[in-house]
C-alpha cells in the first residue's frame, strides 16, 4: 500500500473559501455611495424650492392674464359685472371672464373654454369710471391686483 503523503500547511496562507471583502470591493462600493448622493442633494434642493417655484409660475402667469385682459377691456365697447362674471362686448362678440373650478377662463360668445389664470381660490370683476379692477388671491393666499381702463368711454356708447 502506498502511503499517503501529508504536507504541514503554511502558517499564513489565505483559503480561496473565506469570505471577505477585498480592495476592490470596498473601493466599488464606495463608488457607488458616492454616485447616489452625488444624485440625492439636487433631489432634495428642487423638493424644497418647489414653492417657489410655484411661486414664480403663478407670478409669470399673472403677467400673462394681466397683458391679454388689458388688451380686450381698452378695446371693449362695453363691459358689465354679472354674475361675478366680467362680460365685455366687442363688435358682435361677448367675452365672459368666469371661475371654472380653481380656473379662471375665458369663453367667446358663451362657447369655448380658454384657462387664463390656474389656481384661483378667489377672485372679483369691480366696474369703475370707465375702467375695471381685477382681484385675485391664489390657492398660497397672495393677492394680486389690476386696474385696466378702456380707450373707450362706456357712458357713451349705445
Amino acid at each position: 500500500m502506498k502511503e499517503m503523503l501529508f504536507y504541514p500547511k503554511p502558517k499564513y496562507a489565505v483559503c480561496s473559501n473565506e469570505k471577505a471583502f477585498t480592495l476592490l470591493e470596498v473601493l466599488f462600493a464606495f463608488s457607488i455611495f458616492t454616485i447616489i448622493i452625488f444624485f440625492m442633494t439636487p433631489v432634495f434642493q428642487i423638493i424644497l424650492n418647489n414653492k417657489d417655484s410655484h411661486a414664480q409660475i403663478q407670478a409669470m402667469e399673472w403677467e400673462v392674464f394681466c397683458s391679454q385682459i388689458k388688451k380686450e377691456i381698452r378695446l371693449s365697447t362695453r363691459a358689465q359685472v354679472i354674475a361675478n362674471r366680467l362680460i365685455l362686448t366687442k363688435d358682435t362678440e361677448t367675452i365672459q371672464y368666469e371661475k371654472y373650478g380653481s380656473n379662471l377662463r375665458r369663453r367667446v360668445n358663451s362657447t369655448g373654454h380658454e384657462i387664463l389664470l390656474q389656481n384661483v381660490s378667489q377672485y372679483s370683476f369691480t366696474l369703475l369710471n370707465n375702467a375695471v379692477k381685477v382681484n385675485v388671491t391664489d390657492l398660497w393666499g397672495k393677492e394680486y391686483s389690476v386696474v385696466v381702463y378702456s380707450l373707450v368711454d362706456w357712458n357713451t356708447v349705445p
